[in-house]
């Protein structure tokens, strides 16, 4: 759950809700209703079931069970749905077998209104101890009435944000456990205390609960320990040894991989936001970044990453952001399309992450790309491109993107000073989104009219092939490299459009080129 984004939504609320029945809302955003076959969001089915509504995926809460991953996530509806609600983003649920086809199923936790610490809800995670399945999950009121506290006298001070549980046997019907409230300690910040990730420690023999926490203005993980978590006894263990300062670590998940302990944990104030990753020999820490600091496998599109396995392979989980209104020059908004991605430990102990097998099976119908035009020194054959940007920039624009389409191939770059890019939404031989290969600056990033959205760093070495494959879905485009880094991007004018490749001061070669359709 994000601070700022959240203050501004509880902000939101409590004007809306403060004011008289004749207060006449301003438009609400646009609204469509965009199809999507691998990049799930919430839309009501054709045997619409209880609970469903329309509108987006916020921070995912991923849980594996009797066969099926069961992903928990907070619901955003449309502007015009949250004018009159009560509260915002209760919890709805995605199932899935394989994370290619997906069961909405619709809410499953309500949030409360602005008389209860659920006024919102913010991210949680589950755990099964003994017959019951636990929910804890974030509750966030900051309207002035509960702040200010109507307890009779004002014994027991209302907290912005406190740790809540409901519980359930079959991971459908919950309900919320009256009377628990697990609030920041002494010394720590009562706004700031949220993301709770629950799970047994195998290490330690007890469960642990993680908490993003915040301490004299820093982001901190704070642990609780019990043996037994029907007894409400949550016993402060102690702040974890993360490196980095942040202002939060949102959203922390701990996981093991063979003989190594990771770490997944978001944050959106530093110059590099999104989601991050930690590596340890033991749960107790410390938690240090990869020997190379490159610590991200994904960019900033990619939020509020966690992670859940199916005993086999491991997922992690997150939303990438949408827009308001929906185009390309909209402001970065909260919520958007469901991102899975598959993470595994490469031999150097970093995290590797590529598409799930049941999204690269989904794509059966290989052809090759349709010159449509070219520029500069360039030449191919067959599947083969080269473009030599060295004195002046090379391009070839293909045909235009047309539904959910795959993109795959390898490249090399001739030298560490140029670039390279993909262009897709290329339009009179310019692409107003690129996607750009940066060797100077050891990492891959995405611009929207020049303004950089998304980056993840990653070194790029002259010479050497990288196999690499874009994932496209409705206006969400997914680009793979070498099973090593991922790249989400937003992208409204992606569909119907031409898309490119560009060499800029630099010679970019292309192999094995293929379009894949389902």
């Amino acid at each position: 759950m994000i601070f700022k984004r959240f203050f501004i939504a509880s902000v939101l609320i409590i004007v809306l809700l403060a004011c008289s029945k004749e207060k006449v809302f301003g438009p609400a955003e646009p609204f469509k209703e965009e199809t999507f076959n691998i990049f799930p969001k919430p839309t009501l089915s054709a045997n619409e079931g209880a609970g469903q509504q329309t509108g987006w995926v916020g921070d995912v809460m991923p849980y594996f069970a009797n066969g099926q991953f069961e992903i928990f996530f907070l619901h955003d509806a449309p502007d015009r749905v949250k004018q009159s609600s009560s509260g915002q983003h209760p919890i709805h649920k995605f199932t899935s077998k394989n994370l290619l086809d997906f069961s909405y199923e619709g809410e499953v936790i309500p949030y409360g209104d602005k008389t209860t610490q659920d006024h919102l809800i913010g991210t949680g995670s589950v755990v099964r101890a003994g017959e019951l399945n636990y929910f804890y999950f974030t509750g966030h009121n900051a309207s002035n009435s509960w702040l200010q506290n109507s307890n009779p006298g004002w014994t027991n001070s209302n907290s912005r944000e406190a740790v809540m549980y409901a519980t359930s046997n079959n991971l459908n019907n919950w309900t919320k456990k009256q009377g628990f409230l697990l609030k920041a300690p002494q010394g720590y910040s009562a706004n700031d205390f949220r993301d709770p990730y629950v799970f047994y420690n195998t290490e330690f023999s007890e469960y642990w609960m993680l908490i993003s926490a915040q301490k004299q203005g820093k982001g901190v993980i704070l642990v609780y320990k019990t043996t037994n978590p029907a007894n409400d006894q949550w016993l402060l263990r102690g702040e974890l040894n993360v490196e980095g300062d942040y202002l939060m670590l949102e959203c922390a998940d701990i996981f093991k991989i063979e003989d190594k302990y990771y770490m997944l944990f978001a944050e959106d104030w530093s110059g590099t936001p999104g989601t991050h990753y930690r590596v340890a020999s033991s749960t107790a820490g410390p938690w240090l970044k990869p020997a190379d600091g490159r610590d991200m496998f994904d960019g900033y599109q990619f939020y509020a990453g966690r992670s859940a396995s199916n005993g086999t392979d491991r997922f992690a989980f997150g939303w990438a952001h949408r827009r308001n209104s929906e185009n390309d020059n909209g402001s970065k908004t909260w919520a958007g399309n469901l991102i899975t991605h598959q993470i595994f430990k490469l031999s150097n102990g970093k995290l590797g992450v590529k598409s799930p097998a049941a999204v690269n099976s989904y794509f059966t119908k290989e052809t090759d790309p349709v010159v449509e035009t070219q520029s500069g020194m360039v030449s191919n054959t067959g599947g083969n491109y080269v473009l030599t940007g060295t004195s002046a920039k090379a391009m070839y624009k293909f045909g235009a993107i047309s539904g959910s389409t795959k993109i795959k191939g390898s490249l090399s770059l001739g030298n560490l000073t140029g670039t390279a890019a993909i262009g897709l939404n290329t339009k009179a031989d310019n692409s107003s989104y690129m996607i750009r290969f940066e060797p100077a600056a050891q990492r891959i990033a995405a611009y929207n009219n020049g303004e950089e959205i998304t980056r993840v760093p990653f070194k790029l070495e002259a010479g050497k092939n990288y196999n690499f494959s874009i994932v496209i879905d409705g206006s969400v485009a997914v680009l793979y490299v070498n099973d090593e880094v991922a790249l989400t991007n937003r992208i409204y004018s992606l569909q119907g459009n031409a898309w490119s490749l560009s060499a800029d001061n630099n010679q970019l070669n292309v192999g094995g080129l293929k379009i894949i359709k389902h």
